[in-house]
């Protein structure tokens, strides 16, 4: 799902937003798609790291438990089967919420999941009104799911022991706007960022907004909602701003203007937020007054949508385009890159801790269009298995990507391959 495909479609539109506003809305969504060198990427869901196991759509619309050693394939959902074929989610974009023994995600048709965590297979479903592209929240036994239809669900996971009760009669609270954004669960209060520009704060329990919160800008909010530190929370959109809030009172303690649309979540280190816009610009924010940290931004030469991951004394940055950066988190210089993946890149990227042993120097099956002439096998010590950690990244199609975050070198042979299912 691009930007454009959002808006120009036709299956789904921003309610809440106006004519005006969507008029201004596609024109910057069609601006910024002339950016993108790949088109129709589909999903950006990053991974998910549960003990031994990594969920992660690697095709369109396909949920996947693999190993996070080897990235072999445990289980895929839907499975290939007369009865899975019958089933199109069209696309998942957020990580899935995993507990004890149950995933559960939202899917673009519109539907949210519920998956046995060890084998892959359907527990129940439940019908929103329109498609879910933010992440889930769970909490005590209850599941929050927001929809593009404006509403913000609360499912109680035990009444879907069999068959998941019509919307109708399930909690829910109305916006009054689409909902593109993630859910953020602070204690007992559930935040929800909204296409008309409105930030909720509501009690988790009765779906009642919380007292004396109040915020709301005049663009729509795309950006996950963010909490930096306790007395910090971060929401940007598509005024090109990042706002930081004061989480009980919604008051704004400063706006840091970029020069698109902040719709990947930062990353926070510290007293430090690190952000990057649709223009393909990396800023360093300071926390306590939002000002610039860097003597200028970085610019990818491409739109980015995933979020900065600091890895060690890196920040890696991933383009749109899939060339991706080391930067010194420090002034903002580069310290590598690009690198290319060759497919167009809108997840987040992954920190991933793993171990090599001596056989396994290739990873997954190759993608002749990503090969690198460069790469170099896997690293061993005197035939020992040893520790590594790599940058994960989810590029178009659900290829697989590893990189090494200290250098941008492929991390085996290959830069990124396919999931062979």
């Amino acid at each position: 799902m691009k930007e454009e495909d959002i808006l120009l479609t036709g299956r789904t539109s921003p309610r809440g937003l106006g004519l005006a506003g969507l008029l201004v809305l596609i024109g910057i969504a069609v601006l910024a798609a002339g950016c993108a060198s790949v088109a129709n990427p589909d999903g950006w869901a990053p991974p998910t790291l549960v003990d031994d196991t990594l969920y992660v759509s690697i095709e369109p619309g396909r949920m996947a438990a693999l190993d996070p050693e080897d990235l072999s394939v445990k289980w895929v959902f839907p499975p290939d089967t007369d009865e899975g074929n019958k089933l199109d989610l069209e696309g998942i974009y957020a990580a899935p919420v995993v507990d004890g023994d149950t995933i559960y995600f939202g899917a673009y048709d519109g539907n949210v999941y519920a998956l046995n965590a060890d084998d892959g297979t359907a527990l129940w479903r439940f019908e929103t009104g329109d498609p879910v592209t933010g992440a889930l929240a769970l909490k005590d036994g209850r599941l929050y799911a927001g929809s593009n239809d404006g509403r913000l669900y609360a499912l109680d996971i035990a009444s879907c022991t069999n068959v998941c009760p019509p919307r109708d009669q399930v909690p829910s609270f109305d916006t009054g706007s689409s909902i593109w954004a993630s859910l953020l669960l602070v204690d007992d209060v559930i935040y929800v960022a909204a296409m008309d520009g409105r930030l909720h704060a509501l009690h988790a329990v009765t779906l009642e907004p919380a007292s004396g919160f109040s915020f709301k800008t005049d663009a729509g909010l795309l950006m996950d909602p963010t909490l930096a530190d306790d007395d910090t929370l971060l929401v940007g959109g598509i005024d090109s701003k990042l706002y930081a809030l004061d989480p009980k009172t919604g008051d704004e303690k400063w706006s840091f203007e970029g020069g698109n649309w902040f719709w990947g979540r930062p990353w926070v280190d510290g007293d430090t937020a690190f952000i990057a816009d649709l223009d393909g610009n990396v800023y360093a924010v300071a926390l306590a007054g939002g000002e610039p940290l860097w003597p200028k931004p970085f610019n990818a030469d491409a739109a980015v949508r995933s979020a900065p991951l600091l890895a060690g004394d890196t920040l890696v940055i991933v383009g749109r385009d899939g060339k991706t950066y080391g930067l010194n988190p420090d002034d903002g210089t580069r310290q590598w890159g690009p690198t290319l993946l060759g497919k167009s890149v809108l997840s987040n990227p992954f920190l991933l801790a793993r171990t090599i042993s001596p056989s396994v120097t290739t990873g997954p099956s190759p993608s002749p269009a990503a090969a690198s002439p460069s790469a170099t096998p896997g690293a061993t010590a005197g035939g020992m298995a040893v520790g590594e950690t790599v940058v994960l990244i989810v590029a178009q199609g659900g290829d697989l990507c590893t990189i090494d975050p200290a250098d941008g070198s492929p991390a085996g042979a290959l830069i990124c391959a396919e999931v062979p299912l």
